[in-house]
C-alpha cells in the first residue's frame, strides 16, 4: 500500500497534435454542428503551428461558404 502512494499513477498527457485533432474530429461528428464550418475551423485554426495569416485565411473561407450558400439554386446546379 505504501508503494502505491509513493509513486501515484501519472496520466500520459496528450501533445497538442494529438489534442488538436481529436477536438476537430469532435467537432465535426457533433450533432448540429456545420461541418463545412467545422472543416474551415480545423484547417485553419486547430493546428499546431498555425499560419501567420490563419484568422485572415479562415474568414476569407468562412465568406466563400457563406456566398456558395447564398447563391440562388440555379447559380449552384450550374457550378
Amino acid at each position: 500500500m505504501l508503494e502505491a502512494l509513493a509513486a501515484p499513477q501519472v496520466e500520459q498527457a496528450e501533445t497538442p497534435k494529438v489534442f488538436l485533432a481529436t477536438l476537430s474530429g469532435t467537432l465535426k461528428a457533433s450533432d448540429n454542428v456545420d461541418v463545412d464550418l467545422a472543416g474551415i475551423l480545423s484547417d485553419h485554426l486547430l493546428t499546431v503551428t498555425p499560419h501567420a495569416n490563419a484568422v485572415a485565411n479562415a474568414k476569407a473561407a468562412i465568406a466563400a461558404l457563406a456566398a456558395r450558400r447564398a447563391a440562388p439554386v440555379e447559380e449552384q446546379a450550374d457550378g
